[in-house]
């Protein structure tokens, strides 16, 4: 309870309490709560702490929901980076870019969690947040970023360094689009199930995949 809240003093205390903040946050939105109904009273009460104590390690809801998006964005790239790192180099190209895609689809959408938050970054993450809460992010998006680009150069390094960066730019723009539009409302679902509204259903993996491989072949034959 909220009133056997003990302060953190120690770094090792600190990490632990942030995390904990962080994975309460996951597990509320895993039960299907929506990033903008998210209540940080529910989020202190169920982490066991005063929501004054949660404004002590972040300065918002978004803040909490952006490192949280920033901790597990760097878990998948570290786990597919491991994947990309057993393609085997003598493939063919095309066989290695449909593996790289296929490593990258499979592994975001696993993460319902994390492709929510992508989904919704720009128009919610990135907002009722400071200055340097957004470029903390942004700083450590890009080594993540460019870290993963590196080990999808080492499994395709007929695509230059830079192009795979492109590459993982582009494939995040189309969470934000694709996620959403892979699940929707329930009424939508529902209205979708006629055989004339057929093309309006999307598989998230499927199209993911798919954006991934045209992409990739389009930057090899120099588009």
């Amino acid at each position: 309870m909220a009133s056997a809240y003990q302060r953190a003093r120690s770094p090792e205390q600190k990490a632990e309490r942030t995390e904990q903040i962080l994975s309460t946050a996951e597990a509320m939105l895993a039960e299907g709560q929506v990033v903008t109904s998210l209540s940080l009273n529910e989020l202190a009460r169920r982490a066991g702490m005063a929501k004054s104590n949660v404004y002590r390690y972040f300065e918002s809801r978004e803040a909490i929901l952006l490192a949280l998006l920033e901790e597990r964005t760097k878990t998948w790239a570290g786990e597919a980076a491991v994947e990309l790192a057993h393609i085997d180099r003598r493939r063919s190209v095309v066989h290695r870019v449909q593996t790289m895609a296929a490593v990258m689809a499979r592994g975001v959408g696993a993460r319902s969690v994390m492709c929510h938050l992508i989904s919704v970054l720009p128009s919610v993450l990135e907002h009722n947040v400071s200055v340097e809460v957004v470029r903390a992010y942004k700083v450590a998006s890009l080594t993540v970023m460019h870290e993963l680009a590196q080990a999808m150069h080492r499994a395709l390094p007929e695509l230059a360094l830079e192009a795979h960066g492109e590459l993982l730019h582009h494939a995040f723009a189309f969470i934000v689009g694709g996620w959403p539009l892979a699940h929707p409302a329930p009424m939508v679902v529902e209205a979708l199930q006629v055989p004339e509204l057929a093309e309006f259903r999307h598989d998230f993996e499927r199209d993911l995949t798919r954006v991934v491989t045209l992409m990739a072949h389009g930057m090899l034959a120099g588009g």
